[in-house]
């Protein structure tokens, strides 16, 4: 990434941006030695330190561990290749990760656990171009998916985002915002407004980056029974606001897709809820209006 925008506005040396989060270790995906120090871990609150950077090759296993939790089964074969695609853009978006850069020296013994942990990453903020490069299968499978489950959920103009994708005259960003579920929604302002630089600067160096609408795909769940019974939350609770800037958008279940091999350790769709995902198509102005709601929530708490 060239004259990068770090996540909170000011970028250090090695085009990173460090700052913390409380973690709640019950959450955490933590392979104890014994059962004893996990369970007096339970409950506890601990200090991470992350940093904010362009995706680069290292990120490859964990983008696309991401993208399946976001697409479950719909995009299989082709997930390396978006995965790819993703990683390819150091120009565009970042990955969060772990900050391990003040290790102790004398923690040499556990260089091998934190190797293992510098391959998480634990969100994802980026934008691909649906638009362009539809030869490639996974573009096609992207837009395929797209167009059927609006056929199909879409009840009001079933061709509506097939019309929009066939349009030469539109450029279509798919918007990809993943993280691991106890990563704090804090960390979403920063993100797109990094996001949003970061596609102006793409624009000045005339990639293809000028768009006419984005769509986002948000992972969202309903209640199957009781007070709560039809009731739809977000998991990414921040997108809920972003579902009153959408022109239209449709949910479809996943619910016949999930496992916990292409869902990850982070989904927190429960035996009462029903997994669904939530299409939001925006015209590209409201990227702006979405970091204002966002800047609005931020402050208001």
């Amino acid at each position: 990434m060239d004259d990068e925008t770090g996540i909170a506005g000011s970028i250090n040396d090695e085009n990173s941006h460090e700052f913390e989060s409380d973690i709640d270790e019950e959450d955490r995906d933590d392979d104890g030695d014994n059962n004893e120090s996990m369970d007096e871990n339970v409950g506890k609150v601990i200090d991470v330190a992350f940093e904010a950077r362009p995706p680069n090759s290292s990120d490859f296993h964990g983008v696309k561990r991401l993208l399946q939790q976001l697409f479950v089964r719909d995009i299989n074969e082709e997930l390396s290749e978006l995965t790819n695609l993703i990683v390819a853009q150091d120009f565009v978006g970042c990955v969060l990760k772990q900050d391990n850069h003040n290790s102790d020296d004398e923690d040499d013994s556990e260089d091998s656990d934190e190797s293992e942990q510098d391959e998480n990453v634990y969100a994802l903020n980026t934008v691909v171009n649906i638009s362009e490069n539809q030869n490639l299968p996974c573009i096609e499978k992207v837009r395929e998916l797209l167009s059927s489950k609006c056929e199909v959920h879409y009840k009001a103009e079933p061709g509506r985002i097939g019309k929009l994708l066939e349009d030469p005259t539109k450029q279509i960003g798919l918007l990809i915002s993943e993280r691991f579920i106890n990563i704090p929604s804090q960390v979403a302002l920063p993100s797109y407004k990094s996001l949003q630089s970061d596609i102006e600067k793409a624009i000045q160096k005339k990639k293809k980056f000028k768009f006419t609408h984005y769509v986002l795909i948000s992972k969202t769940y309903k209640a199957k029974g009781g007070v709560m019974q039809g009731e739809m939350y977000y998991s990414n609770p921040e997108e809920q606001l972003f579902s009153e800037l959408c022109e239209f958008s449709y949910t479809y279940s996943v619910a016949d897709q999930r496992d916990s091999v292409s869902e990850g350790d982070w989904d927190d769709d429960g035996g009462d809820f029903e997994s669904l995902r939530t299409v939001m198509v925006f015209d590209a102005s409201a990227l702006g209006h979405i970091i204002s709601k966002l800047q609005t929530e931020v402050q208001d708490k």
